[in-house]
């Protein structure tokens, strides 16, 4: 498997795409904004992209999508469904309107358990609200995209609507209990590992300490 990470938006989103290098289908992990460059990386290295993943569904994880969907209209978008209300095509964030999720189609649920096949790699997905009811962490071999629930060095933040520090604890400490090292590849800033985290990120210390 290789990673790309590209920074985008307003508040420099991690975009992350994968691909299996034997197949070349892709999937893109939250594309924040600009989906016309993800779309041309992804063409300029002939990726077959056959999924957008989203972490959440907060404005700067999802902006991306038109631009993609410019080039491949029926690619299909996954999201939690406690994240996706279909009757809401707007959202509003620090006094801003963006469009929701539902309002771009074909968004599919995925939820705890649930697995999505790109090329030969098999996604897993780990329900871990608290950032948002649905956020998630998507476990792809040694790789997991944390989202805003893992950061280097701290967490999501909780203040938001549906946000929870009781939850996004509790999904740390199961973070934390993930047998093995792993890669972290959070929403935004610099990647990690797992083990760095557990020992030097101070939200999970919390997070185990609390038991």
């Amino acid at each position: 498997m290789e990673i790309k990470r590209m920074q985008l938006g307003m508040i420099q989103t991690n975009c992350y795409i994968f691909w299996d290098e034997n197949t070349l289908d892709c999937a893109v992990v939250d594309p924040g904004d600009d989906g016309e460059q993800v779309a041309a990386f992804i063409q300029g290295r002939g990726l077959n992209p056959v999924a957008i993943l989203l972490t959440h569904s907060h404005f700067d994880h999802i902006l991306g999508i038109p631009g993609l969907r410019s080039q491949w209209p029926n690619l299909p978008v996954y999201c939690h469904p406690a994240d996706v209300n279909p009757d809401e095509t707007t959202t509003s964030l620090f006094g801003t309107t963006f469009p929701s999720v539902s309002s771009f189609g074909n968004v599919l649920p995925y939820q705890e358990g649930d697995t999505v096949p790109v090329g030969g790699l098999t996604v897993h997905v780990l329900h871990t609200p608290g950032h948002t009811p649905g956020g998630v962490v998507l476990q792809v071999e040694d790789a997991l995209f944390t989202g805003d629930t893992l950061f280097e060095g701290s967490m999501g933040r909780t203040d938001l609507e549906g946000g929870s520090e009781t939850q996004l604890l509790h999904s740390l400490k199961r973070l934390a209990q993930l047998p093995g090292d792993w890669r972290v590849f959070p929403g935004h800033e610099g990647s990690s590992t797992l083990e760095r985290e557990r020992t030097t990120n101070f939200c999970m210390l919390e997070a185990m300490r609390r038991g």
